[in-house]
Formats: structure tokens, C-alpha cells, sequence
């Protein structure tokens, strides 16, 4: 049998004969498994003589694929907002802890309840994040099963094996799927990097304002617990999810700050040299005003 014959099946989710594969390559659903052998499948040939179906569906199948990412990119948009608000109220909370504005009671209340609904939420990110690599995955090899195929089919017309109306037919018929497997990745693939950027909304400097009010208030803190203002079950209720927050803020900007620390080295050094009359003082200010533009560009 020609791997131009290949198995397909009905996807439950949006209706569309699809390659028979885990995953709906449109929709991303999955797939009922084949128990039948692929050969069972093969009543399709009948009709694909009359190759009139196969290129009917495409035209009206074609509108549903931008509707299913705009839903998708809209559920991946309200999740990462989501994650980054419960990350600003879990800094303002404890902000307004260590100032003495919240009690304890209410202060571990209100915390653990964001940290349950941050940790659901992230949770779902790891699985859409799972899911879309598989999917990529998928599309991705059917893409270069297509390639073949479409090659396959040109060496079959150029010796003879098949007539000019049934290699365009089939011709056409691969192509379009081509190019909506295209279409669908290049969607698959601006959701993924959307889903791995935390804190996308926020810019450089707000996030690095978010560690230090973290640092701070958490140092305010440990020091309230040994004065005895503050009991030690606040401190050990939150002590490993404030150091993982903290990291994560961390992670987020850490190639910010070298940048930031290495320049900040040069004006170290550019003083210097300006001190021991290397540089004339015309010079220092010019440079150093380059250089502070460009510090602040960093967390622009």
C-alpha cells in the first residue's frame, strides 16, 4: 500500500478526518485508537476516485482553524494575567504584614489562600505547557510526512505511475493540508513561548521592584520574629515560599543585573581613572552620562 494511502480518522472534538495519529492535528484533541488493522480504514479510496469530496471539506474546515487559537491564545492570556496578580498581591500582602497593617490570622488566611490558587494555576500551566510541546511534536512529524508525501507523489507522475488529473488532485489536497499544519504550528508555537515567559506584563524594573519589596518585607520580618513582635509560625508557615518567590523574581531579571553590575564596574573604574587624571573631567561627565543612559535602558 502507497503511503499516500494512509489511515484517517474522525476527530470527536471537531468533526474532521484527520491522519490517524494521537492528537487532532487542528484542534488538538485526542484520538480514538485504531484497534481495526489500517486496511479496514481503506473504504476512503472509494471515495477518493471521484476526488470531488476530498477538496469540498477544506474550503469550509478552512475558517474554523483561526477561531480554535483565537480561544486558546485568549484561556493562555487570562492564565498568565492570573499568575501574575496573585504574584503582586502575595508582595502587597506582605508589604502591608511587616508595616503592622494586617494581623497574623488574616495575613496566613489571605496568603495561603493565593499560594492554593497560585499553585492550581501553575499546575495548569505545566500541563498546557506539556500539551502543546506534544502537539508541536505531532504536527511537526506530520508536516515532514507530508514532504514525503508530496515528493512521493511527484516521482510517481513524473515515471508515469499516476495521470496529471490524479496528481494534481492529490497534489492540491496535500498542500492545503500543508499549509494549515503551518499555520496551526506557527499558533502552537506563539503560545508556547507565552506560556513560558512569567510575568510577560510586567516589565524589567516593575519585577525587580516585586524582589525587593519581597527581600525587604521577608527581612523585616525574620527580625520582628527574633524581637518576639512576630511568632514563629508566620515565619515557618511562609519561609520556603517566600525563598522560592523570591528566586523565581530573581531568575526572571538575572541577566539584567549583570548587565547592570558590569556597567556600573566601568563608571566604577571610569571614576578612577578620572581621579588619577587620565581623563580630563569633560570627559568623565560625557562618559558617564552614556553610561547611566545605558543603565537605564537595562530596565526600561
Amino acid at each position: 500500500m502507497s503511503s499516500l494511502d494512509e489511515a484517517r480518522v474522525r476527530c470527536p472534538n471537531c468533526g474532521r478526518r484527520v491522519p490517524a495519529m494521537r492528537y487532532c492535528i487542528y484542534c488538538g484533541a485526542q484520538l480514538p485508537s485504531i484497534t481495526q488493522p489500517p486496511r479496514f480504514e481503506r473504504p476512503q479510496p472509494a471515495e477518493v476516485p471521484p476526488p470531488t469530496p476530498p477538496l469540498v471539506p477544506p474550503p469550509t474546515p478552512v475558517q474554523p482553524s483561526p477561531a480554535a487559537p483565537a480561544g486558546l491564545e485568549g484561556e493562555i492570556s487570562s492564565l498568565m494575567s492570573n499568575i501574575s496578580t496573585l504574584y503582586t498581591r502575595k508582595v502587597s500582602l506582605f508589604n502591608l504584614f511587616q508595616s503592622g497593617e494586617v494581623s497574623e490570622g488574616i495575613f496566613l488566611k489571605l496568603y495561603n489562600e493565593y499560594c492554593g490558587k497560585l499553585s492550581e494555576l501553575l499546575n495548569t500551566r505545566v500541563r498546557r505547557l506539556e500539551d502543546l510541546r506534544r502537539r508541536i511534536e505531532e504536527i511537526d512529524r506530520r508536516l515532514n510526512e507530508v514532504a514525503l508525501n508530496i515528493e512521493e507523489l511527484n516521482v510517481r507522475y513524473k515515471i508515469g505511475e499516476i495521470d496529471l488529473n490524479t496528481f494534481s488532485q492529490r497534489s492540491e489536497r496535500l498542500k492545503v493540508e500543508q499549509r494549515e499544519l503551518e499555520n496551526i504550528l506557527r499558533s502552537a508555537r506563539v503560545n508556547l513561548e507565552r506560556l513560558e515567559k512569567m510575568l510577560s506584563d510586567k516589565t524589567p524594573s516593575e519585577i525587580r521592584k516585586m524582589e525587593n519589596q519581597m527581600r525587604s518585607a521577608y527581612e523585616t520580618i525574620k527580625k520582628l520574629v527574633e524581637e518576639g513582635k512576630v511568632s514563629n509560625i508566620v515565619l515557618d508557615s511562609v519561609k520556603v515560599d517566600v525563598e522560592e518567590t523570591i528566586a523565581l523574581l530573581d531568575s526572571l531579571i538575572i541577566d539584567r543585573k549583570e548587565k547592570e553590575r558590569l556597567m556600573k564596574e566601568q563608571l566604577d573604574t571610569l571614576y578612577a581613572r578620572y581621579k588619577i587624571g587620565e581623563v580630563t573631567i569633560e570627559e568623565y561627565e560625557k562618559r558617564k552620562k552614556e553610561l547611566q543612559e545605558e543603565i537605564d535602558k537595562v530596565w526600561s
